[in-house]
């Protein structure tokens, strides 16, 4: 039963290397799409999936559309099944034998939750700890596309799978975050709901003015800001959202935790600051 892994990404040096490590003894191939990062992205990917044996294909491609980039990563897997996901989650070992398990005894589409961790890898986001279950597994020729989505439309059902993945949008650069425009803050959201406000959501602004090939360049003929002015806006922007919503990590959480991510605590690319209980920055930085 051939599975492929199609991802999409933009600037995730801080996070690819360990979603690629969590396909290791799932995935057959990995085709990843890059939509323009300028961080590395493209060499940490191809040195990780090198360096863990990992077959598959690297791609570039301008976008001003998500659906393009995740269209075009999906059309060149080969597997039966296939993973559509970015490149910030990943993959336990237990979620793989699920969805293993999955392929076997159905022909349904499953769906995966993941939580949220946020600024390092011992807390999570107090306000949305997990992205609602996507409709992302699917048998390849179960899949039909409609213009103008982010996801496939499936014929069949849905299950959710009783071990979620992790989500490492929030952490990140705090330049990348505030490009992508993270729903950060619980001011944003509007009671009852959980969708968040155009006017914070900088990546739902792009996509839908359709006019831009890349975020960097929406940003800057919109607000006028510049890669540099966003460095320097965004750390102060982040500590905020840090401050207001970071929680500690509970035991069921922890003993969930993916094998790449326990790994990854014992040396962490990124530590939380705190002075009196309070979070004051990042190491290395914001």
């Amino acid at each position: 039963m051939r599975i492929s892994s199609s991802m999409i990404c933009w600037n995730e040096a801080q996070t690819i290397d360990l979603a690629l490590k969590s396909l290791v003894n799932f995935a057959d191939e990995v085709i990843v799409v890059d939509t323009g990062s300028f961080d590395g992205t493209q060499k940490i990917a191809q040195e990780t999936m090198t360096a863990l044996n990992l077959s598959g294909q690297i791609k570039q491609m301008k976008v001003t559309k998500l659906v393009d980039a995740r269209l075009k990563s999906f059309l060149l897997c080969d597997g039966k099944w296939v993973l559509m996901h970015d490149s910030n989650i990943v993959l336990s070992d237990a979620l793989k034998q699920e969805m293993l398990k999955h392929t076997n005894n159905s022909k349904a589409i499953g769906t995966m939750r993941s939580l949220n961790l946020m600024g390092d890898y011992n807390h999570f986001f107090k306000n949305l700890p997990f992205m609602a279950g996507h409709r992302v597994f699917v048998e390849r020729e179960m899949a039909k596309w409609d213009k103008g989505i982010d996801r496939p439309k499936f014929i069949g059902t849905g299950k959710l799978y009783e071990h979620w993945a992790i989500n490492l949008s929030r952490v990140r650069p705090a330049w990348r975050s505030f490009y992508r425009g993270e729903p950060f803050d619980s001011r944003y959201f509007k009671k009852g709901d959980k969708k968040h406000n155009l006017k914070t959501n900088r990546m739902a602004r792009w996509q839908k003015m359709d006019k831009y090939y890349s975020m960097v360049d929406f940003l800057v003929a919109e607000e006028g800001k510049s890669l540099e002015d966003v460095k320097r806006i965004a750390p102060r922007w982040y500590l905020e959202q840090l401050q207001r919503e970071a929680t500690l990590l509970t035991e069921e959480f922890k003993q969930k935790l993916p094998e790449v991510i326990v790994e990854e605590l014992k040396n962490p690319r990124y530590r939380l600051i705190k002075v009196g209980g309070k979070i004051v920055g990042r190491e290395p930085e914001l």
